[in-house]
């Protein structure tokens, strides 16, 4: 299956209601509540709902946001990131329950031969983000980092070799704590067992045979001006379309993407891991990636605490988290990216909501992260009109 336009009747789904969503997108549009709005909502393969509006840049002269734009997927890239692994897993190169010092001998410290690379994708490793961090601060400057080798990114390089000997926060497998960190070592491991850079890998094995031809780890510089610019006021500011981020292929947060070309990964998955004719995944890792590889671990995030972590590989499972709607299904797999990007596949409902835009949390007043979001999903499966 791929992606076709239709009409919401053709699957299970009211007209009128899925017009009420496009007119709720297009109300806080006109009313300014975010820069940009571009959405989509698919279900059973066919696109019943596409939109883009608003400005692809700050300031009422800035061009209009088009279908094309290119938003940073940030934390969205991290399944990306990894289904390049699993790829990697079906092929038999890869095996996810072995050591990370296995493919990474640099990765030492105490208990860190416990640390198993199924572990970085559900976020259990035993580092936490803020650790890694400080002991990267710590050791600048002090020790003499090798050279990239040629399909390394010299800078990611760097702050992989300076954090390989980072302590463990807790010891792995006990607790959850989101780590970027972790998922550029998963990045590493896809480099040095496929001999290829993460963005090359992924380019031949999911972004060409799914069609996905507007995802970049690394954006050309000669597609700079189809980049979303945000207000230096709203989180992320100008980074994410400086030279420097559009130049960086990180594994955790590094790609761009456009709103139909992760409309289709998404479909991927809920194909069980097809696309048109071409296999990216085996069924059994699509399952692997979305079931709940935890069900007994809490999780830490900031200042907030889950008794159930409910997370998959790089995907969060929505169990009864609702964190970023109310009415997906448990199985809902809900990845947010910093900056307003979100992918939400629900298996249950056969849908694949596409929104991005840009976090307005300093419009709210509460520090709700993109409300419209919430309202955004809520409607669409709200438009559903299956009988049972």
């Amino acid at each position: 299956m791929i992606l076709r336009e239709g009409t919401p009747e053709e699957v299970d789904m009211s007209a009128s209601r899925v017009q009420h969503l496009e007119r709720l997108v297009e109300g806080w549009a006109s009313d300014g509540v975010s820069q940009a709005f571009v959405t989509v909502l698919v279900r059973r393969g066919c696109i019943v709902s596409y939109q883009a509006l608003g400005r692809a840049g700050p300031g009422p002269d800035a061009p209009t946001v088009s279908k094309n734009t290119l938003f940073p997927l940030a934390s969205i890239t991290k399944p990306i990131t990894a289904t390049a692994a699993m790829i990697l897993a079906d092929r038999g190169l890869l095996c996810v329950s072995f050591p990370v010092s296995y493919y990474i001998p640099e990765f030492v410290g105490e208990g860190k031969e416990r640390v198993l690379v199924h572990q970085l994708m559900t976020h259990t490793s035993g580092l936490r983000n803020s650790d890694v961090s400080e002991h990267i601060r710590k050791m600048e400057g002090t020790v003499q980092v090798p050279p990239p080798e040629p399909n390394q990114d010299p800078e990611l390089h760097r702050r992989l070799y300076l954090g390989y000997d980072a302590p463990l926060w807790k010891p792995p497998g006990t607790e959850m704590s989101y780590c970027g960190y972790g998922v550029e070592l998963l990045g590493e491991i896809v480099r040095r067992v496929s001999g290829q850079s993460l963005e090359q890998f992924c380019r031949k094995h999911i972004f060409e045979p799914i069609g996905m031809h507007d995802t970049y780890f690394t954006v050309p510089e000669t597609e700079y001006g189809r980049v979303i610019r945000r207000s230096s006021d709203v989180p992320g500011g100008g980074w994410y379309h400086s030279p420097e981020a559009l130049s960086r292929p990180s594994a955790a947060g590094g790609a761009y993407s456009t709103a139909l070309d992760m409309a289709k990964f998404g479909q991927m998955f809920l194909n069980r891991g097809t696309y048109g004719e071409h296999r990216i995944l085996s069924a059994a890792a699509v399952g692997e990636m979305t079931r709940d590889q935890v069900p007994h671990v809490s999780a830490t995030y900031g200042a907030q605490f889950f008794v159930h972590a409910s997370y998959g590989y790089c995907w969060p499972v929505n169990g009864n988290k609702k964190d970023s709607g109310d009415l997906f299904s448990a199985k809902a797999l809900v990845c947010g990216g910093a900056g307003g990007v979100n992918i939400t596949i629900d298996p249950h409902y056969e849908t694949v909501h596409i929104y991005f835009s840009i976090d307005n949390r300093r419009n709210d007043g509460y520090g709700v992260w993109c409300p419209t979001m919430n309202l955004f999903h809520n409607a669409g499966i709200a438009a559903i009109e299956d009988e049972d």
